[in-house]
């Protein structure tokens, strides 16, 4: 896995870059205007009050260079300032009304030293995740309690399960939520025993995590009621909740807990389309700038349409040591199976942790013996 160094910004403004689809220079060129009125001021600029306006709350054009036929790339600079040091403003300033208009695509971000230390990055990230779990060095597994339909007590039997096997990790799978046959408080009452069960037989440190997401601030609510039951980490999906969310939970002072970010519902963000958020922003920058320690995205390879070339950056995104914050643990998923367990390891590394879902039953139904047989597995294909 290579090591992308990227540059942190001093001064106060952060740049965006832009994909831009035009037929010329020129037509880039005003779309990329367009972009840095629109997503400031959002007023006509030849009536703005005074030149300030136009030359420092308006988005300022960097640099414009064609990449390919018919594609540019515009790298468009914004005051920190105009993000009130807020993760949904700033994520207002990068594609508010932009992301309406065709042929604009994000493709990546370069934060200044303010934003950095506003939002701070993951709280555990790599080392604060392998140092809970006491596992130094292999590839790390995650394995999820499902399908929804399931009572609680079913749920917590397939917890302790994966914990008497020693999974890294056990989450609740997306669609589980406060649904009457397996209500919230219930089933992560009985999953944290179960948990605690399987790590007292095993001598292992698996963690539980619980899908908190909800509506508005009962997904707050639901992060305290987990903790207070013992739960170890918590699961949120962006694209449901918001990244604002997502950056409250983490920057929370009272939680302190472990975040895995899930991808459900952001294939309208970056499947391809006439504009969007490029797979590796959406799934390794932001999760990463707004403290997701275990972001979840889809693999190559299975039922999702995506390369292993942009699964590698969402990789590297997550890992890259460049950046004064906190690496955080990619999670890929969506396809994940034993047989290419081996292929995985050498395409992302030790680092990341594989989700396994579906194939964890295709051995037969005992879970703790189809669960151990991944983790050795995976203790052979330790990359040196």
């Amino acid at each position: 896995m290579r090591n992308t160094m990227r540059k942190v910004l001093t001064g106060d403004r952060f740049i965006v870059e832009y994909r831009i689809e035009a037929t010329s220079y020129e037509e880039a060129r005003q779309i990329a205007f367009s972009i840095r009125v629109e997503q400031t001021v959002e007023f006509p600029y030849d009536w703005l009050p005074n030149q300030w306006f136009k030359d420092e709350v308006t988005g300022r054009l960097e640099s414009l260079a064609e990449v390919e036929t018919g594609s540019f790339v515009a790298r468009i600079s914004y005051l920190s300032s105009l993000t009130a040091g807020e993760a949904t403003q700033f994520l207002n300033i990068v594609f508010g009304n932009s992301s309406l208009q065709p042929g604009i695509w994000v493709q990546d971000i370069l934060l200044n030293e303010e934003l950095i230390e506003i939002f701070k990055g993951p709280r555990f990230g790599v080392e604060g995740i392998r140092a809970h779990l006491g596992v130094e060095k292999r590839p790390l597994l995650q394995a999820v309690v499902k399908p929804i339909g399931l009572s609680a007590s079913e749920l917590a039997f397939m917890c302790k399960s994966y914990a008497n096997a020693r999974v890294d990790v056990v989450k609740d799978d997306h669609g589980i939520t406060n649904q009457r046959f397996a209500p919230f408080s219930e089933r992560v009452k009985r999953c944290v025993e179960a948990i605690h069960e399987g790590r007292a037989k095993s001598g292992g440190n698996t963690i539980y995590a619980v899908n908190v997401s909800a509506d508005g601030k009962e997904t707050i609510e639901r992060a305290y009621e987990a903790k207070e039951l013992g739960a170890d980490a918590i699961m949120v999906a962006p694209g449901l909740v918001g990244y604002g969310v997502l950056h409250a939970l983490a920057r929370d002072e009272n939680l302190k807990m472990p975040i895995i970010s899930h991808p459900s519902f952001a294939g309208g963000h970056i499947m391809p389309g006439s504009s969007g958020v490029d797979f590796p922003v959406w799934f390794g920058t932001l999760p990463r700038f707004f403290g997701a320690d275990m972001p979840i995205f889809v693999t190559y390879g299975g039922r999702f349409s995506v390369s292993k070339e942009t699964c590698r950056t969402v990789v590297e995104r997550c890992l890259e040591s460049s950046l004064p914050m906190k690496t955080c643990v990619p999670s890929p998923g969506g396809g994940v199976t034993e047989a290419r367990i081996p292929e995985l390891v050498e395409a992302f590394g030790n680092d990341s942790m594989y989700l396994v879902g579906g194939d964890m039953f295709h051995r037969g139904p005992n879970l703790e013996e189809n669960a151990a047989a991944f983790i050795r597995l995976l203790e052979s294909m330790v990359i040196e």
